[in-house]
């Protein structure tokens, strides 16, 4: 389940402070290395809330980040919170990657700590983070090679990040997910709302049937493409 962070985040009141060397995939801590001491640079300069694209809501978060290593950090399932991840209701164990600004990826389980980073920032001697974690994360393959398993593909467009491999031998396929109303228009915020269902379905279901599994939220159509199938969802009551 590849899945984006949410712009809103519960600060833990206590835990353990930040450890890089805490979070899966060590392969990518000389990279997060290097955007966390870009946004701590930022984060303490005049600059801030025009650089990191926030208003005065956001600037809280801003400061409190300048202490980044002292902040008490949870598992990132619990400190990521908004509609998606209301919905998913995620619980130890579910086999999950949040793609982010800050971290590229890591686990449900991984601890960190709130912190104001999207990935649409560019951040001075790093760039525009988006592009910065594409080339960081190309060739990329938490799996080690080892496939079998499909992906299902519930970020949003801003942190698509990595992009499927086709498919061949015994790997899993990569299922790209469209949420539609009955007129097969694409629905936004919502959208969200029903990925993190289908996220909590299919985790509970531990298939990887992901069209039956869609079928029980609602109508489902899907196209195959290389490598990639395109399942389209129309939500009952849409």
């Amino acid at each position: 389940m590849l899945l984006p962070p949410s712009e809103g985040k519960t600060a833990p009141k206590s835990g353990p402070s930040f450890d890089m060397d805490s979070l899966s995939f060590p392969e990518l801590n000389d990279a997060r290395a290097e955007v966390l001491a870009a946004l701590l640079r930022v984060s303490r300069g005049e600059d801030a809330a025009k650089v990191l694209k926030v208003g005065k809501k956001g600037m809280a978060e801003v400061v409190a980040q300048r202490d980044f290593d002292q902040l008490p950090c949870a598992p990132a399932r619990e400190v990521y919170t908004g509609v998606l991840y209301d919905a998913a209701r995620l619980r130890e164990g579910d086999d999950v990657l949040i793609f982010s600004g800050l971290f590229g990826v890591t686990s449900g389980e991984d601890p960190i700590p709130a912190y104001r980073l999207s990935m649409n920032v560019s951040l001075p001697g790093i760039g525009p983070l988006k592009t910065f974690w594409r080339q960081a994360l190309a060739g990329w393959d938490p799996d080690d090679g080892q496939g079998g398993e499909a992906s299902v593909e519930l970020r949003s467009g801003l942190y698509r990040v990595t992009k499927p491999e086709p498919a061949n031998g015994d790997e899993g396929p990569w299922w790209d997910v469209r949420i539609t109303n009955s007129e097969g228009k694409t629905i936004s915020h919502m959208a969200k709302h029903y990925r993190g269902l289908l996220a909590r379905a299919l985790l509970d279901a531990r298939t990887d049937d992901v069209e039956q599994v869609a079928c029980t939220l609602g109508t489902v159509s899907v196209e195959e493409s290389t490598g990639v199938r395109l399942l389209t969802l129309v939500p009952n009551g849409l």
